[in-house]
């Protein structure tokens, strides 16, 4: 079997001789006349000869109201309600909020190029980092490029956010889309580590504080607390901390590139897939950005001091939202629940059995209970269009066998389908429908028929319908629906019949006119010889009413139906047609009562002029998107002034003291743990008279020449504010032997750090006594 690629110029072949142009499929009046077309059969079957199944097939349909779950609906309210306002200010034609997908990477675009000039003139080490960022600061251009880099390092987060909450409340993440929703999370958690990490580089007061955070996290996880301690409180004695940075800079690194595979594993299943917004958003962003970076300088905090955590900082919640909450282990397992209960959506939705002609996969797949496409190869002409128009893939051409006339079929790749119904409209010789799956048939009530997926209802899988049903169950709806004709025909998608078209399709609202419905699984789902054809049986007009420009669901249903209707794309709406009296309405999912409103402009010689409406988009004006570019500016004030707030972190925040070593057997010098008195040795420490902590080690642990014998240290006290006469001692468990490691009072600060000396230059004996430990000091 050799598949063949798509091709969008190659049209329907016969060899028998069928009509290859759409136009000459049919006898239709040159002139339109209102009337039946009268259109003849031909050689292959179209939507012009195709059978309505029996009326008593179609009763199910009068119970069904399109809708998806009642909770993504009320999600989606939300968000038209944000649209709306947007729209207001701009118009739906330059709705940043339709851009999300694209706007995170051209955003993700400018962080990489801008942090690829700020690597330039960085430098590594607790003092170097922090004055290279300083000398940044000092300079314009190099200030400039790095407030860019944090503000579309905060707006990325924002906008991909914003975009899992429409893929959330379009129900996005079922069936094929799980890979596109598990990469998504992974890409948002990926880029909010890539944040921190940068904001660790700098070396100042917010960067401690995320280094505090990541004590507690190696506490609480691994055993690896005293190693990490220890390196960090001695790198700067030792000249070793610039290896500290390399690594937050390496892994910064590399976060970034995991983003960007993410990005990619993102998309890999989409047709065409977008990378970037048209030029004019990256222009706007571009100018945006600019122009925010040079009225806010990003600015930096004080120097970190390992010796003493800040009390006030300025913080981002985008990134460090964290810090305000320290050591809040319920915060961290809230989030991880949250994230495992999000990434699991796809598998948590409802089980429906495979139909019994699909294959299996090696990775059990998200399950959806939509309807998918069915090829009907005896109708298949090959002529690729349906390929070629999917959003998905689920498509491919390949060489016939069958020994019929043409010389390719479409074959449906099932585990890509999402039920879109855009190959519906693609075909012209009825070849292409969309069938339930094996689980959705069987004896249900109205109400249960109500949360069948839109698509099922309309082209097969219902109770009313066959498993096997193919286009003419559409038609059927339609010729049922029309009853007698003389009425308007409304073809809408679902987004809208679940908001603005929900009350006109249940009754509740009615037109000015007589007026049919008709809810499709989206706007490119209605071919345009259908359309046609409503026509001829009796409709006085037909309007297509479908979301606004880079609003479709299914990427590109808006965009295939207004070409067909403008005849710039295969299958075209037929010349005859062309000045018929079918419009287009290209309106938000709940202004649908508008887009049912919406006036035709008139023709130069004075008539309706029906072909401008059919025009998904129109010619761009820089003074229609001006309101955009100041929109966008004015959310970038906003995250601006949310994303340096004032955090009091540590007011009231008690003292720390805080016990470090490399080694603690380093009293013993170069001793082994057969020259030394005892087996084991107990260190405690007390505080005003007080024993605050003890712990025996063997001697075999702690005194031993070889560096990798060394046992680091770490244990931490902490204190209300005041001065405190500390006392630290290691004691002999078996000769009584006592070796003073610290013996001075302290005098701690709100949130400061002593770290008292576990070292001696040489062991101090000291005999028991009966005495408390502390009461009687060794004798010098």
């Amino acid at each position: 079997m050799t598949t063949i690629p798509p091709q969008e110029s190659l049209p329907p072949t016969s060899d028998a001789g069928a009509p290859t142009s759409p136009d000459e499929l049919g006898g239709v009046p040159a002139n339109w006349t209102g009337t039946s077309a009268g259109v003849e059969a031909t050689h292959h079957p179209n939507w012009f000869n195709v059978a309505a199944p029996a009326p008593e097939a179609l009763a199910g349909f009068d119970a069904w109201r399109p809708r998806r779950g009642r909770w993504s609906v009320a999600l989606e309210r939300v968000a038209l309600a944000a649209e709306r306002l947007v729209n207001r200010v701009t118009s739906a034609h330059y709705n940043p909020l339709y851009h999300t997908g694209t706007l995170a990477f051209l955003l993700l675009l400018i962080v990489g190029f801008t942090g690829v000039y700020l690597f330039l003139f960085f430098q590594y080490g607790y003092d170097a980092s922090y004055d290279a960022v300083a000398r940044m600061e000092s300079q314009f251009i190099a200030r400039t490029i790095r407030a860019i880099h944090r503000y579309a390092s905060g707006a990325v987060v924002i906008v991909t956010l914003l975009h899992a909450y429409r893929t959330l409340f379009l129900e996005k993440f079922r069936g094929p889309r799980w890979l596109a929703w598990v990469t998504g999370i992974a890409m948002t958690l990926v880029l909010w580590l890539a944040g921190v990490t940068g904001y660790w580089l700098i070396w100042d007061e917010r960067a401690l504080l995320i280094t505090d955070t990541f004590r507690g996290a190696l506490e609480a996880l691994t055993s690896w607390t005293p190693a990490f301690m220890v390196y960090l409180t001695g790198a700067g004695e030792r000249g070793a901390s610039w290896v500290f940075f390399l690594l937050i800079l390496a892994a910064h690194v590399v976060l970034f590139l995991v983003a960007i595979g993410s990005f990619y594993l993102h998309i890999v299943r989409l047709r065409r897939p977008k990378w970037l917004p048209p030029l004019h958003w990256v222009v706007g962003v571009g100018v945006v950005l600019l122009v925010g970076a040079l009225v806010f300088p990003a600015g930096m905090l004080a120097q970190a001091d390992l010796d003493r955590l800040p009390a006030a900082i300025s913080f981002d919640p985008i990134f460090l939202f964290f810090l305000p909450f320290p050591g809040a282990r319920w915060l961290w397992a809230g989030l991880l629940a949250v994230t495992a209960a999000t990434a699991a959506l796809p598998w948590l939705s409802r089980r429906v059995r495979a139909r019994p002609d699909e294959q299996p996969t090696r990775f059990p797949p998200a399950h959806t209970a939509g309807p998918r496409v069915r090829i009907l190869p005896e109708r298949c002409t090959g002529c690729t269009r349906c390929a070629l128009d999917c959003p998905y893939g689920a498509l491919e051409m390949v060489e016939r066998d069958d020994g019929r006339p043409h010389k390719y079929v479409a074959v449906e790749h099932l585990d890509r389908c999402v039920g879109c119904g855009i190959c519906v409209g693609s075909c012209d010789v009825a070849a292409v429908g969309l069938v339930g799956r094996a689980g959705e048939r069987g004896g249900r009530g109205a109400a249960e028929i109500e949360r069948i997926p839109l698509a099922t209802a309309i082209v097969g899988g219902a109770d009313s319908l066959p498993r096997e049903s193919t286009p003419e169950a559409l038609w059927g709806l339609v010729a049922a629906r029309l009853g007698t004709g003389g009425a308007r025909v409304v073809f809408t998608c679902e987004r809208h019949a679940a908001h603005g078209a929900r009350p006109f399709l249940s009754g509740e609202r009615q037109a000015e006119e007589a007026t049919v419905y008709i809810a499709l699984p989206c706007i490119g789902t209605a071919p345009a010889d259908l359309i046609g054809r409503t026509l001829d049986a009796g409709a006085r007009s037909v309007r297509l009413i479908g979301c606004p420009p880079d609003d479709c669901a299914n990427r590109e249903g808006n965009l295939w139906e207004s070409h067909r209707l403008l005849r710039e794309r295969m299958p075209r709406l037929r010349r005859p047609y062309i000045d018929a009296p079918i419009t287009a309405a290209w309106v938000p999912p709940d202004a649908f009562a508008v887009g049912l409103q919406q006036a035709i402009p008139p023709a130069d010689d004075g008539a309706p002029d029906y072909p401008t409406t059919r025009r998904l988009g129109r010619d761009f004006s820089w003074r229609s998107f001006a309101p955009a570019v100041a929109l966008l500016g004015l959310v970038l004030l906003v995250q601006v002034l949310l994303t340096d707030l004032p955090l009091r972190v540590n007011a009231g925040r008690p003292a720390t003291v805080q016990l470090v070593t490399a080694d603690i057997g380093a009293t013993f010098g170069r001793l082994t743990a057969g020259q030394v008195s005892d087996d084991a040795y107990l260190l405690q420490l007390w505080i005003d008279g007080e024993e605050k902590f003890r712990r025996s080690f063997e001697a075999a642990e702690i005194a031993g020449a070889a560096v990798e014998d060394r046992l680091p240290f770490f244990h931490e006290v902490t204190l209300t504010p005041g001065t405190y006469d500390v006392f630290l001692q290691l004691t002999g468990e078996q000769t009584g032997i006592r070796h003073i490691l610290h013996d001075s009072p302290l005098s701690l600060g709100e949130g400061e750090i002593a770290y008292p000396s576990l070292r001696i230059d040489a062991p101090v004996p000291c005999r028991p006594s009966d005495l408390p430990a502390r009461a009687q000091p060794c004798a010098q």
